[in-house]
This record gives structure tokens, sequence and C-alpha cells, in this order.
């Protein structure tokens, strides 16, 4: 039996935006994708701009 998570809205957006970097760095080019999911893709790119990052990226 799994046991329930709940996280707040501000996780949830940021794991959905973790989840788009990872696909997107391991996607061909989105010219060879389906439509199907080029549109999955830009969906999740609505809610990438619509959340904070959980990885805090050094800079340099």
């Amino acid at each position: 039996m799994r046991n329930r998570i709940d996280i707040d809205h501000v996780h949830s957006r940021a794991i959905v935006r973790e989840i788009g970097e990872t696909l997107r760095a391991s996607l061909k080019p989105e010219s060879e994708l389906s439509p199907r999911l080029n549109k999955q893709i830009g969906r999740l790119r609505e809610l990438e701009e619509q959340s904070p990052s959980i990885i805090h990226h050094s800079t340099g």
C-alpha cells in the first residue's frame, strides 16, 4: 500500500519544472517529436514558468 505524501503548490510546480528540464535534456530536437508530445512539452514549459526551481544552480 502506498503512503500518501501531501506537498504544497510551490513544491509541486518545482518538481514539474525539474522533470521538464530532465526530459528536455534527454529528448531529441522538437522537430523530430510527434505533435502530441510537442504539445505536452509546451504545456510543461508553461508550468515551468510559473514555478520556482528546487535545485540551486551555482553561478561559476
